[in-house]
């Protein structure tokens, strides 16, 4: 069986992520507790009959044990003041925990870290340090998704939209849609009407946060984000900026702990909250139904999907 794999990251869906191997490092994690959770339950009772009202899940502290093994005594006092150094200088890190069965994550907070002298011959610093959950567990998933175009006609690989298209001078008459199979079923659309239709993706359950980078369309309106739609296919949230200009880029984080809604223009990152379509962005919360991608190319998105109990 393989050990449990424990990684700290300070800045999970950024660039700037810097990532401790606190498993495999010279600092190194052991002995967790808590990893599950604590149930709360409201009960009424008079003699022995008892009535169960709501429970609230209660995520509770994490300790882990913490030992150096540096090469002296000096090497492991800068390995652990680093550490401790890096993790307050940001607002959380994220616990990353992986066994042979799967991977998830918790965003945490820095609680109470132990400080004894080191021992032994290299000087080693065995301590205890203690997180407090922010977001406990949820797992973390990087998806692309690119805009269909209508393309030009190509004889083995154009799905056909409409009722009669000129191919090689000679109308033909289609209904619906048709192709032509072949080894490798990598396909064009040509001639279809509603070209946005297939521009749309499943939703599911659980989703509570996701950042986004997307490329606006050029030529389009100016309004570019992602709209978000029930099972019924109606719209109940859109995160939708109204621009002045096409930036290069456009960059959205919905976590309300690192919150964000920025556009790339030139070599500057701008601050557009102000631009946000507030008519359409009703919620952050998101049911599962269909995502949209509103005049944009394409969007690389990291998704965060909630797991209570692992």
């Amino acid at each position: 069986m393989s050990v449990r794999q424990y990684k700290i990251h300070t800045n999970l869906d950024g660039q700037d992520n810097r990532i401790f191997d606190v498993t495999n490092g010279k600092l190194r994690f052991y002995a967790p507790t808590n990893l599950g959770i604590t149930i709360t339950n409201n009960i009424w009772s008079a003699n022995g009959i008892g009535v169960k009202g709501s429970s609230n899940i209660v995520q509770p502290n994490i300790t882990f044990g913490v030992e150096t093994f540096g090469g002296s005594l000096k090497e492991n006092y800068d390995l652990l003041t680093d550490f401790i150094q890096t993790v307050m200088s940001v607002n959380f890190v994220t616990l990353e925990y992986t066994t042979e069965s799967y991977t998830v994550y918790a965003d945490i907070a820095l609680s109470e870290q132990t400080k004894t002298e080191g021992y032994g011959k290299n000087g080693t610093f065995s301590e205890t340090i203690t997180f407090e959950p922010i977001t406990k567990w949820y797992t973390f998933e990087k998806l692309t998704f690119s805009t269909a175009e209508n393309g030009e006609f190509l004889q083995n690989t154009s799905k056909i939209y409409g009722q009669k298209r000129s191919i090689n001078g000679v109308d033909q008459s289609i209904s619906g849609y048709t192709y032509t199979n072949t080894p490798v079923p990598s396909y064009t659309y040509f001639g279809e009407d509603d070209i946005e239709r297939f521009s749309r993706w499943n939703i599911d359950d659980g989703i509570f946060s996701f950042t986004a980078t997307m490329t606006p369309l050029v030529g389009s309106s100016m309004d570019f984000g992602l709209a978000f739609l029930d099972e019924n296919f109606n719209e109940y949230t859109a995160i939708v900026l109204k621009m002045s200009s096409i930036p290069q880029t456009i960059q959205f984080n919905t976590d309300v702990n690192d919150e964000y809604y920025n556009a790339v223009i030139g070599d500057n990152i701008i601050n557009q909250f102000s631009a946000l379509d507030f008519g359409r962005f009703r919620t952050r919360i998101f049911e599962k139904g269909t995502m949209k991608l509103v005049n944009v190319k394409d969007v690389e998105m990291s998704i965060k999907k909630k797991v209570d109990f692992i």
